[in-house]
């Protein structure tokens, strides 16, 4: 089941871009998420997928259930539009408190566990940190002996990254398109994290617009102008552009 959010309110949205934007981007997106009532300590060490909801759950909140993309095609280059379901997508969170698993390929036992927020933040300045990370969640024996994940065979760690996708599908989300001018199949990834402060910081400054509209047109303070509902500070915005 797909829990509602409560509506954003214009001033903690402009507190939470105040604060977000000095931080890491694991930390504020773990700061997005606790705006939605999420517990951010639990967030941390939850699979990514967990954090991904918590981003598409603000998302919903602030603008709606439909996430909008625009992405290049890579034959043409014309720009390709798409469409996600708020909803559907966090409905793939599979609720679990940290999917591992264990199997045998090749003489090879491999034991994985699905990467957390704490993961990404700790190989986040790493220069490969697909491979850092992998490296944390992922371990591999021959024989009982320890086999450093760098030296196991492509297929295998092909195999790893598959049931990693499989035991959390939130923690990257990938889109099946097909390009409106030449008719390239492809796959698009969208990064909630990235997308969701991007609307963060598009509202946010949309919200300082209307206060300083509002606070020129009638000598109004910001909390003054913050305090009223959404639809009374745009019925006055109305107004002034009527008035002009």
């Amino acid at each position: 089941m797909v829990e509602a959010v409560a509506p954003v309110r214009a001033g903690m949205l402009l507190d939470l871009a105040d604060r977000a934007s000095r931080e890491s981007p694991i930390e504020r997106a773990l700061s997005v998420a606790g705006a939605t009532g999420a517990d951010v300590r639990t967030l941390r060490d939850a699979p990514l997928g967990r954090l991904n909801a918590a981003m598409i759950a603000f998302h919903t909140a602030l603008t709606g259930r439909r996430l909008e993309s625009v992405v290049a095609c890579p034959s043409c280059s014309a720009v390709v539009e798409f469409e996600l379901d708020a909803d559907e997508l966090r409905a793939l969170d599979p609720g679990s408190d940290g999917p591992d698993g264990v199997f045998d390929d090749d003489g090879y036992r491999v034991r994985w566990r699905a990467p957390t927020a704490a993961d990404l933040a700790a190989v986040a300045d790493e220069r490969d940190a697909a491979s850092a990370l992998l490296d944390r969640c992922a371990e591999a024996t021959i024989d009982e002996h320890p086999v450093d994940i760098a030296e196991v065979p492509g297929a295998i760690v092909d195999r790893i990254e598959s049931e990693l996708a499989a035991a959390d599908p939130l923690a990257e989300v990938s889109v099946g398109l097909a390009c409106p001018e030449c008719g390239t199949a492809f796959d698009a990834d969208l990064d909630p994290v990235g997308f969701v402060w991007t609307e963060v910081e598009t509202e946010a400054r949309r919200v300082l617009v209307e206060v300083d509209v509002l606070a020129r047109a009638y000598g109004w303070t910001e909390p003054e102008v913050l305090a009223l509902p959404e639809a009374r500070r745009r019925a006055y915005l109305d107004i002034i552009r009527e008035t002009g």
